[in-house]
This record gives structure tokens, C-alpha cells and sequence, in this order.
């Protein structure tokens, strides 16, 4: 992610008063379609002196009952009406679960008990309504009618929850834009509603992302306290790659009582990837005190604590971070990723650890072969270590992996050939001086059959990789550097001393392996104008004082 100059995000100078809207965010949730959440801020809000626990029970209950979870539903259900028995909602729920049972009668009851305890009450209709569509939709197709009828007729048109229901029938069917315009009309209809907001926000995500985002920055003028509010459309945001917006709205909703920690989390991710790592680091190092060990999110931050801590170059201290992070088990949800291994690979780098940070960078390569730039930090890495022929090969895969590799790119490669090729001679190891020397050759040879601008040092490229291939001055050698020579005679420039871009030191090597090539054939005449030619141009190049 590329993202920029983030704005700090406004984490202090707010009273926690001032955004409590305690159970009715847990409500909020449920009828966003967030059940987890919804349970989560519910139940703990429950016992709050300023819950109504009738209504937290009943949306608890439909919560689990959401999630299949018909015994814990009609605890809930229980709880409810024991808290409160006028308040209809709760019968809605036992109703819904009887539907679900194959029980009409019974439910029938149930809701007949609902509709007199709330009888101006035209969401309990439609609550009605959506317990048969949950049902069975095509069953109770001629109740679901019936009551969105009634529901229409009482409240002239005017309830909210009406739309919001038929929206989201109209969103299972697939029909975003129509689900939209009913969402529409129930903000019209009461435009502080949070779930059509987010609603209409989520149909239109897959269509036209910023008018999902508009929307959201209007509920969030109009309900500023609402946890749900603020979380979406910091979400929103952050799906939208608004990157400033997303961490300054992170850092408004996380002090709201009713944030989750997963989200405090992802603002953590935020800064760092906005380099703000102090303040990521912080908030690390606060959910590692404070969360269980089980959680993804604990895992997560020793992540983070060791990503804050390399970018903050406190090198020792993050190769203890990432002794831990590295210690912790892994599982399905939670694993590491190439990132984890570079990162800790380039601490170990700058603490002279060359051979250890090695093994790190291969284990980014392992684990995510197809992330390109994990190959050129191995490559990178066995280079430092010394391992020439392994940098090579590596940096090679790296390059011929890639879709459009440059010229550039072949020619890098050609070094790190020759590199190991010299390598290998030194250790005596022919056949790989031979293979490593020709895989360099057939770089360069990329490079120039590819280019219209062929310069002298490709050839010179070509003329060391065949000395280094043949282990002499050989014919491939000579004509190498007669071609280097042909292309410097070409611009006279190349051989003025007075020319700061001159030539004089490729001149020289040019005549010096000129002259070994002719050395090896026993030519004195040729080999002694050779290398005269060579000390020619390197006096050139650094004149002798005069004595």
C-alpha cells in the first residue's frame, strides 16, 4: 500500500462521556447485519443502570438466532419478557423461533400477544413480517404481504423499518440498486437511521464505492456518537484506499467505549504503514498487556512491535521482538508472512549478523514464492554472505519470473554471473565456473541483441565473462575486447584526456587482454604492441610526474 502523510490522528482531548450510547450501539450492530458484534457491545452494556435490558435481551436473542443458535435465542427471549413483560418485542422473538419449528399456531400467538402490547408499534409489524420471511419465504409469502400491508397502512407510508426490510430482500436477490433506493427511503423517513445508512453504504460497495463512503460521512454528521457510524465508515475508508481519512477516523472511533480491539489493531497497522511507528508501537505494546494469547490480535501486535521497532532502527531491541513473535504457534488464521521474515532479516543485517539474517530471507521465499521481491532480498542477502553462485541463481529466477524484465535487470545479473564465476575458479571448481560464466554470457548477449545504444563495456562484460569461462585469453576473449576497442575508436572523445567522460581506463584493459590472447599463442610481435598500447592509455590515465 502506498500510502502518504497521514494527518495524526486525533487520539487525545476527548471525553468518554460524551460518546456512550451504551446498549443502543449493540442494536445498531445487530441491525447492520454485525451479529458478533451486536452480541459483543450488548452484553456489555447489560447490566448498565441505563440499559434497557427488554430490548438488550430481545436483540441478543436474535442475534443467536441469526446464527442458528435457537436455545440461546430463546434464553434471550426469556430474559427479555422476565425483565419486562409489556414490552412486545421479545414475544416477536419466541414467535420466530416457532416458525422456525414448524410451530404457526403457536407463533401466531405470540405475535397476536406482540401486536396488542405494541399496537401503534408499526416495527413490531414488520419485525412480524421479516420472523416468516427468515422463515420460509415462499411459505408465508401471503402473512409477509399481509403485514407489510398493515405496516404500510398505519404508519401512512412513513415507518422506516418497512424499507429497510424490503431493501433487504431486494439485496438478497442481488438487486443492489433497487435495495439501495429502498434504504434511501427509509433515511427519508427518519434520517438519523444508522441502518440504512450503512446499508445503502454496503449495496453500493461493489458498484460505486464513493457513494457508500458519502453516505457514511453524512450519518456520521448527523450521528457523531454512533459507534457504528464512526467504524464504518473508517472501514469504508480503509477499503476505499483513503488512507489519511481511514487512520484519522481510526483514531476518533477508538475512543469510543464501544470500539472493538481488532479495530485498535488495525489502526496500529495503520500508522505503521503511515510511518507514525512510535504511535503504533504504543498501542502494540498496550493490547499485548491487555489481550489473551488466543486472540488473532496478539499475534498481530508482535507483528507490529517488531515492524515499529526495525523502522525506528532500534535493532536490538527488535531482534527480541522478533525472538518472540517468531516463538508464538500459528494456525489458520494467524501465520507469518514474508514481511515478518524480511523485515527481521534486515535487523539481523544491521546488527553484522549476515549468516543468520540469511536463513530469514529464505524463509520469506518460502513463504510466499510468488511475491517476486522476496527472490531479489535473497538474492540480495546471499550476496552480502558471500554466496555468489546461490545470488546469482537467485537473482536470475528473480528476473526471468518477472513479466517485462528490463535490460537493466540482465545486465545486474551478468555481474552476479560473473561474480560466481570467479568464485568457482577460485575453488577450483570448473564446471561451475563454466556454466556460471555462460549464463552471464547469455545476459549480455539479452542486452545487446536488444538494444539499438550498444556500448563498449558490454563487450568488455562479455570479454571478462569468457576469460573467466575459459580460464585464459581465448578467441572468444579477443573478439570481445576488438569489439570493445571498435566502438571506443568510434567517438575520438573516448581517448582525450582532457574529456572527464573519457575512455582510457577501457582502453587499457582492452589492450591488456589483447595481449595476453596473444600471449597464449606465442605471438610476441602482436603481444608486445598489445600491452604497449595498454601502458600507453593507462599513462594517460595517471600521467608519471616528471622527475
Amino acid at each position: 500500500m502506498n500510502l502518504k502523510h497521514l494527518i495524526p490522528a486525533l487520539m487525545l482531548g476527548v471525553a468518554v462521556a460524551a460518546y456512550a450510547d451504551g446498549y443502543k450501539d449493540g442494536i445498531e450492530y445487530y441491525k447492520a447485519g454485525q451479529f458478533d458484534n451486536a452480541r459483543e457491545i450488548l452484553e456489555r452494556n447489560i447490566n448498565d443502570a441505563a440499559t434497557d435490558k427488554a430490548m438488550a435481551y430481545y436483540y441478543l436473542g436474535q442475534a443467536d438466532l441469526a446464527q442458528g443458535n435457537q436455545t440461546s435465542a430463546k434464553a434471550n427471549f426469556d430474559k427479555g419478557i422476565a425483565a419486562n413483560a409489556e414490552n412486545p418485542y421479545n414475544y416477536v422473538g419466541l414467535g420466530a423461533i416457532q416458525l422456525l419449528n414448524g410451530d404457526q399456531k403457536g407463533a401466531e400467538a405470540n405475535f397476536s400477544t406482540a401486536q396488542k402490547l405494541g399496537k401503534k408499534n408499526n416495527e413490531i409489524t414488520v419485525d412480524i413480517a421479516r420472523a416468516y420471511y427468515n422463515a420460509d419465504p415462499v411459505k408465508y409469502s401471503s402473512q409477509i404481504e399481509k403485514h407489510l400491508t398493515k405496516a404500510h397502512k398505519d404508519s401512512k407510508d412513513k415507518e422506516p423499518a418497512i424499507y429497510i426490510f424490503e431493501g433487504d430482500r431486494l439485496f438478497d436477490q442481488k438487486e443492489l440498486g433497487s435495495a439501495a433506493a429502498k434504504y434511501e427511503q427509509a433515511i427519508t423517513f427518519d434520517e438519523g437511521n444508522p441502518e440504512g445508512y450503512v446499508k445503502y453504504a454496503n449495496a453500493y460497495m461493489g458498484v460505486n464505492p464513493l457513494y457508500g463512503v458519502e453516505k457514511l460521512e453524512q450519518l456520521v454528521a448527523l450521528q457523531p456518537n454512533s459507534a457504528l457510524a464512526q467504524r464504518e465508515l473508517a472501514e469504508k475508508y480503509y477499503e476505499t484506499s483513503q488512507w489519511t481519512k481511514a487512520a484519522d477516523q481510526y483514531g476518533k472511533y477508538i475512543q469510543n467505549p464501544n470500539h472493538f480491539p481488532q479495530d485498535k489493531a488495525r489502526y496500529a497497522v495503520l500508522l505503521y504503514a503511515n510511518e507514525e511507528y512510535q504511535k503504533s508501537l504504543d498501542i502494540a505494546n498496550e493490547l499485548l498487556n491487555s489481550l489473551p494469547k488466543n486472540d488473532p490480535n496478539y499475534f498481530v501486535m508482535n507483528r507490529m512491535r517488531l515492524l515499529d521497532l526495525a523502522a525506528l532502527n532500534r535493532n536490538e531491541e527488535a531482534a527480541q521482538a522478533a525472538q518472540a513473535f517468531f516463538a508464538l504457534p500459528t494456525s489458520d488464521k494467524v501465520k507469518f508472512n514474508p514481511i515478518d521474515y524480511t523485515t527481521y532479516g534486515t535487523v539481523l543485517e544491521n546488527l553484522g549478523q549476515d549468516s543468520l539474517a540469511l536463513i530469514q530471507f529464505e524463509g520469506a521465499v518460502a513463504a510466499d514464492p510468488t511475491k517476486l521481491d522476496n527472490l531479489k532480498n535473497l538474492s540480495n542477502a546471499y550476496n552480502k554472505a558471500g554466496k555468489y553462485h546461490e545470488s546469482a541463481a537467485t537473482f536470475q529466477k528473480w528476473v526471468e519470473a518477472q513479466d517485462n524484465a528490463s535490460l537493466n535487470d540482465y545486465w545486474a545479473a551478468s555481474t552476479r554471473w560473473l561474480n560466481s564465476a570467479n568464485q568457482a575458479n577460485l575453488a577450483g571448481n570448473e564446471e561451475m565456473r563454466t556454466a556460471d560464466a555462460q549464463a552471464g554470457i547469455d545476459d549480455v548477449n539479452k542486452v545487446i541483441e536488444n538494444t539499438n545504444d550498444v556500448k563498449p563495456i558490454f563487450y568488455q562484460r562479455l570479454g571478462r565473462l569468457a576469460f573467466a569461462k575459459a580460464g585464459k585469453s581465448d578467441e572468444n576473449v579477443r573478439d570481445a575486447y576488438m569489439k570493445a576497442v571498435e566502438i571506443l575508436d568510434a567517438d575520438p572523445a573516448n581517448a582525450d584526456p582532457s574529456n572527464a567522460n573519457n575512455q582510457l581506463g577501457l582502453y587499457s584493459e582492452c589492450y591488456l587482454f589483447l595481449g595476453n590472447f596473444y600471449q597464449e599463442q606465442g605471438d610476441k610481435e602482436n603481444r608486445d604492441a598489445m600491452y604497449e598500447k595498454s601502458d600507453y592509455y593507462k599513462e594517460l590515465l595517471n600521467p608519471t610526474s616528471a622527475e
